[in-house]
């Protein structure tokens, strides 16, 4: 229910004034990569007036809800002496907070003080909740929390899982190694093979793609079984990653030797350029593919990108580039200490953002909306008159005239003018629930009307 504030009269929207639709946009990103950085949509730290970088957080990286904006200092709950009682080493944490923080504009910090309720952090395990922590105790976590592309890569000689150990010294009593565990690539066979009717390049083993591949155990010498494997968090990219719009290209010393695209928009990267290519697979060689709604890239071709030049890209040796070393600096399953200081990579693409809008209208009708509450409107100052047996104003006042003239005298005809500057959306309780503010007050004579198009993101 819209409110003109020029006027105390309000409006019911009628059915074909309101709906609601969706708004999607599809905004570009991209990562330039460079000896173990990734530089996000080519921006620079920006500085503040205590740090550095007025994110807080490296390069690459986004600032989730961009929490501890512009902070340099630190703050933390420290821990009492168990020997207190809990009511006084409560006491002790809110009285005193200059223990807790250091600097002039501190870091905001979460925190949960330990009690009967068993409330604590998703990220603490219940086994590390138990032990780790006495009733009482503060237990926090730090912000701001970030997010940034990321790499894995596994050659073929690496196991793709890691099993558990049981062990039986007596026939009786079993002893369990935790040890095991799956890697993220493991994690993905179902999903890859989800995908294979798509393209059979998504199946994870195939004695047909590539003279043969299985990409969750070690493979033959020649390198098949090399994977590469892109990590993109979704709040880069949205609802799903555009399809047509990934790129990957490989620089060596600043000179593009290779560009990868998925130009069938079925997931499949293509190699579109380069001066060398897979030559049993011909010039169009698809080395790896895209998982759009997951946000990861696979990526399994092995072939030399360019012969000649050669860098240690997984610390067993000088290599030629390869597309399963692409953005290789970043990977978290080599030493980090990995320098390819001639190479570079660059990774584009467009995420997909869906926004359900409501779409207002709201009418000022012609001979409507023509008086104003505001004490402005009259001619005079409003005068008031109080005694001891009642309280009266001036009833005979008249109505500003805000007709433009050329001249001073006489004034123009007068019209019944009011402006509308703001208008009040209500709910079926009357209950203001929004406020549309006009950039420029609206001009609202007798003669005309107006509908304004109010629109808000839900």
């Amino acid at each position: 229910m819209p409110k003109e504030y020029a006027s105390s009269h309000c409006f019911k929207f009628k059915d074909n004034d309101v709906f609601i639709n969706s708004l999607r946009a599809y905004p570009k990103i991209e990562f330039d990569i460079y000896e173990g950085v990734a530089y996000y949509n080519k921006s620079v730290p920006v500085s503040g007036a205590f740090t550095g970088s007025i994110l807080s957080c490296d390069p690459g990286y986004i600032s989730l809800y961009e929490q501890n904006i512009d902070r340099s200092g630190s703050s933390g709950m420290t821990a009492l002496p168990q020997s207190l009682p809990v009511f006084e080493r409560a006491v002790k944490n809110r009285v005193d907070p200059t223990t807790f923080y250091s600097g002039r504009n501190p870091k905001t910090q979460p925190f949960i003080v330990k009690d009967g309720t068993r409330i604590g952090f998703r990220t603490v395990s219940t086994k590390s909740f138990n032990s780790s922590n006495n009733v009482g105790d503060v237990m926090t976590e730090n912000y701001p929390l970030s997010a940034s592309i990321s790499k894995e890569y596994y050659p073929s000689t690496l196991s793709r899982t890691g099993p558990s150990v049981v062990t039986s010294s007596d026939g009786a009593a079993y002893t369990v190694d935790n040890s095991g565990s799956v890697s993220y690539l493991y994690a993905l066979i179902n999903t890859l093979n989800f995908y294979q009717k798509l393209s059979p390049y998504y199946v994870v083993s195939s004695s047909f793609i590539g003279g043969g591949r299985d990409l969750t155990a070690s493979s033959p010498s020649n390198g098949a079984g090399n994977v590469g494997l892109l990590s993109v968090p979704s709040i880069f990219y949205g609802s799903s990653i555009k399809k047509g719009s990934v790129s990957l290209k490989t620089y060596i010393s600043g000179t593009l030797v290779a560009e990868l695209q998925d130009i069938n928009r079925d997931g499949r990267l293509v190699q579109i350029s380069g001066t060398v290519y897979a030559q049993a697979q011909g010039s169009a060689s698809v080395a790896g593919v895209v998982l759009y709604n997951e946000g990861f890239v696979v990526l399994t071709g092995s072939w030399a990108l360019d012969p000649v030049h050669q860098e240690n890209y997984d610390l067993t040796g000088n290599d030629s580039p390869r597309w399963t070393y692409f953005a290789q600096t970043l990977s978290g399953t080599t030493a980090q200490n990995v320098t390819t200081v001639s190479s570079s990579y660059y990774l584009g693409f467009k995420g997909t953002t869906i926004t359900p809008t409501v779409t207002m209208l709201a009418h000022a009708g012609k001979n409507l909306l023509n008086h104003s509450n505001n004490p402005t409107f009259v001619s005079a100052a409003m005068t008031a008159f109080t005694g001891s047996t009642g309280y009266m104003e001036n009833a005979n006042l008249g109505i500003k005239n805000t007709t433009y003239t050329d001249y001073n005298d006489p004034t123009g005809s007068f019209k019944k003018i009011t402006y509308i500057t703001q208008i009040g959306i209500y709910d079926a309780q009357k209950n203001l629930i929004g406020i549309a503010k006009l950039a420029t007050p609206v001009k609202k004579p007798e003669d005309r009307d107006f509908t304004f198009k109010l629109k808000l993101d839900i």
